[in-house]
Order: structure tokens, then C-alpha cells, then sequence
């Protein structure tokens, strides 16, 4: 059966968020490896507030990993009230007047009819608002490992760039020095 639209969406969205995830701590490990410390002060903390920064990117992305399955988990179980809630009303809408059991806090109560159909709405609405809860702080996960992935890879280029733009800018000064005084 073909895959929706949706589907692939979502499948391609896990894929870069793996990726990203990989290629963070991978950036972090190779840097940590490849380090040179001692020439420059100021390259040796860029490098250092880099790695902070990498390794702050990882466990959010950890974090955030974490939280995408509870809002699937919510997702289905509105989906599932719902088609209950859909066939109560139809039920009673033909008159049928028939008990829901629902549980909460370990505790069992019936509803009949139109009650469980305002029971059902009162579930899907926690729901919603839980939904709601954990989309925005998956949001807000990500746009923070974002932020911090950025920073700790420009942290690193500054680190890794700064030595050699020294060495240059030192040769051109000595070169037009010695092309000035000639």
C-alpha cells in the first residue's frame, strides 16, 4: 500500500532528526579529538564554548527524541475517543441510550448517552490541551538544539580558524613592512 503524503512526511522528519542528532555528536567527538590547545587563548575558549554548546545541542536533541512519542501517544488516543465519541452521539441521535465505563484515577464511573457523549468531549479536550503542551515544548526543544548546534559549530570555526587568520594577517604585515621600507 502506497505511503500518504503525511506518512512520508513524518518518516523523512524522524530521518533528519536522527541525522542531526548523529552529525552533532559526531562533530562533537571529531573536535574533541582533533583539538590542539596552548597557541591562543582565545582559540582554546571558543573551542571549549563549542563543545558546551555541541554537547548542550545532543541532549536536547535526546530530550526532545524523547518527547515526539507522548504527542504521537496523545494524537492516537484522541483519534480512538473520538470514533467512540462519534458513534455514542450517533446512538444517541437514534435514541439508543447506551453505558460507556470510563476510569479515572483508578477509579470506574458509567455514563450513559448524552452524558458520555459531554464525557468524551471533556476527555478529548485534556487531551488537546496536552497535545498542545507537549507539540510547543518539542518546538521550543528544537529550536533551542538548533540554536545551540549553530553556535557550537561557529564556536568551532572560530577555534580551528582563528591560528592560521593570525599566522596570515602576520606574513601580509611582514610583507608589506618589508615592501614599504624597500
Amino acid at each position: 500500500m502506497a505511503k500518504t503524503s503525511g506518512e512520508i512526511s513524518v518518516e523523512l522528519q524522524a530521518k533528519f532528526e536522527f541525522y542531526l542528532l548523529a552529525l552533532t555528536f559526531s562533530v562533537l567527538g571529531l573536535s574533541i579529538q582533533t583539538a590542539e590547545f596552548g597557541n591562543y587563548l582565545s582559540a582554546d575558549a571558543f573551542e571549549l564554548a563549542g563543545w558546551l554548546a555541541l554537547f548542550v545541542s545532543g541532549v536536547i536533541g535526546i530530550l526532545r527524541g524523547e518527547q515526539i512519542p507522548v504527542a504521537y501517544t496523545i494524537q492516537w488516543k484522541i483519534t480512538g475517543i473520538r470514533q467512540q465519541r462519534s458513534g455514542i452521539a450517533k446512538d444517541v441521535r437514534r435514541g439508543v441510550q447506551t453505558p460507556v465505563s470510563f476510569v479515572e484515577g483508578g477509579k470506574e464511573t458509567v455514563h450513559i448517552g448524552a452524558q458520555a457523549v459531554e464525557k468524551f468531549d471533556t476527555t478529548i479536550a485534556t487531551l488537546e490541551q496536552q497535545f498542545a503542551a507537549a507539540e510547543k515544548k518539542i518546538i521550543r526543544r528544537y529550536y533551542a538544539l538548533r540554536r545551540s548546534f549553530m553556535v557550537g559549530i561557529g564556536c568551532l570555526l572560530i577555534a580551528r580558524g582563528l591560528p592560521p587568520t593570525v599566522l596570515l594577517a602576520e606574513r601580509i604585515a611582514s610583507w608589506w613592512s618589508t615592501l614599504l621600507s624597500s
